[in-house]
């Protein structure tokens, strides 16, 4: 008989890939969205209890990968205060009514860390650098908890999530290169800014499944690649764009930034600006060792395939 797999937060880019990387596996999938679309459950807010309660009163999946909630995404301070509640709500809301005997994965973001001390291990302590980074922080802890309580929970990490529907920041950047306008970086651009895929963040919660949900937390992200300034001149050399890179001193850059901010001129969010220079790497050799995972893309074939599905999008 086919496990059943509970997918949440469908209309998301993990959800959304996860979808279509489950469809061809023998398992009996079923979603949750807030849109009404086929083969969803209902279209339910995962924040209300009541919804979650349905839920859970007419399907007992064997597991469940939960995707759901606010991205880092920029909001005004006040839909940020909700963004971060909704985070933490509907994992305490999926804990509290899943049954006993369901095993779960919870998508979480390598934002509980500052990005200021890299390279991180599952083991080192968070330091959540923003109101997302907090919130999925205090979401983990609910599955620490949770696994006191004998429940299993395997706890994803992604780095940057790279692929179809998910571009953010990249946005200006491709902008720039297609229009062949300079290109500005904050220091020397001798940083490495690890990435992940959207396609490889799938893998990983197939793997996790099959090794029927380890109680750890695990770090997804790519093979460590070329420094910044190389991945950028990469691609630009590939896609025929005239742009040069300009490196830029980064005290004096990140002061005027911070005063463009607080102008309501904002290019880059603090949160943004404060590592653009630093080394943002998380270690994956115990993600390779307890579910023998390892990423399939390189930085240098995500930023390729991110900037094509731009250009065709734009």
């Amino acid at each position: 008989m086919s496990k059943k797999i509970l997918i949440t937060g469908s209309n998301g880019q993990i959800g959304h890939s996860l979808n279509l990387f489950f469809e061809d596996k023998d398992f009996d999938i079923k979603y949750t969205s807030l849109n009404v679309t086929k083969n969803h459950i209902l279209p339910l807010d995962l924040t209300l209890s009541e919804n979650v309660k349905s839920i859970f009163d007419n399907y007992k999946p064997d597991f469940i990968i939960n995707t759901a909630g606010y991205t880092n995404v920029d909001l005004s301070e006040n839909n940020r205060n909700i963004a971060s509640k909704a985070n933490v709500n509907i994992v305490k809301n999926l804990l509290k009514y899943m049954p006993k005997t369901t095993k779960i994965i919870h998508i979480s973001s390598d934002y509980i860390f500052d990005g200021l001390n890299a390279p991180y291990s599952e083991q080192d302590l968070p330091n959540p650098i923003n109101y997302y980074g907090q919130s999925k922080l205090e979401a983990e802890e609910l599955c620490f908890l949770a696994r006191k309580k004998g429940l299993a929970i395997t706890i994803l990490r992604p780095r940057l999530i790279m692929g179809k529907g998910r571009l953010g920041i990249m946005k200006k950047l491709f902008k720039s290169i297609f229009h062949n306008l300079p290109v500005p970086l904050v220091g020397n651009g001798k940083n490495c800014y690890q990435m992940v895929s959207v396609k490889d963040c799938s893998e990983a919660t197939l793997l996790s499944v099959e090794k029927k949900i380890p109680n750890c937390e695990l770090n997804l992200g790519s093979e460590v690649g070329p420094d910044v300034k190389t991945l950028l001149n990469y691609l630009i050399k590939k896609v025929n764009s005239k742009s040069i890179i300009l490196p830029l001193p980064a005290f004096p850059l990140k002061i005027l930034l911070l005063i463009f901010e607080k102008m309501g001129l904002t290019i880059l969010h603090k949160e943004q600006y404060k590592i653009a220079d630093k080394n943002y790497i998380v270690d994956i050799s115990d993600t390779y060792s307890k579910i023998g995972w390892k990423p399939k893309l390189s930085d240098k074939d995500m930023i390729i395939e991110a900037y094509n599905y731009w250009k065709n999008i734009r």
